[in-house]
């Protein structure tokens, strides 16, 4: 499996064999060279890690006051907790894994790790499109 930035000249086979003719990669890593510089990790962990943390507490706060407020339980409102509950698992399972990578300036998971972070994230946020396509469909319907 191909990892790291062929342009810039830092691509390696996770074999230990080059992607092209620049040597073998460095013993015990998958992908040898950062792609940024370390104060640009920094950045997009703050940034991760805002959009993290907004994306938890905001939806949280929603599937809290659809649960203590009697009222707020409607059809149409069920639907946003439906949207707001797939967030939230992106929030959680999408944004963690990147996160926890850039927080190390570089990929630090197995293959696993990026099949499970790449499922997770394009099944939780196909949920939430199919909950907002359905609201749509409602809202035509009455």
């Amino acid at each position: 499996m191909y990892s790291g930035n062929r342009s810039g000249g830092h691509g390696y086979w996770d074999g230990g064999g080059a992607a092209g003719a620049e040597g073998p990669a460095p013993a015990g890593t998958l992908s040898p060279a950062p792609l940024f510089s370390p104060g640009t990790y920094e950045r997009l962990a703050l940034l991760l890690g805002s959009i993290g943390l907004l994306g938890v507490g905001n939806n949280l706060l929603v599937l809290v006051l659809y649960y203590k407020f009697q009222r707020l339980r409607t059809p149409t409102h069920l639907l946003l907790v439906n949207i707001s509950l797939s967030d939230l698992l992106v929030s959680l399972f999408g944004v963690t894994f990147t996160f926890v990578s850039c927080l190390r300036n570089g990929w630090v998971w197995d293959t696993v790790g990026c099949v499970w972070d790449g499922f997770s994230g394009s099944l939780f946020a196909s949920l939430c499109g199919r909950s907002s396509d359905n609201s749509s469909d409602q809202d035509f319907k009455i």
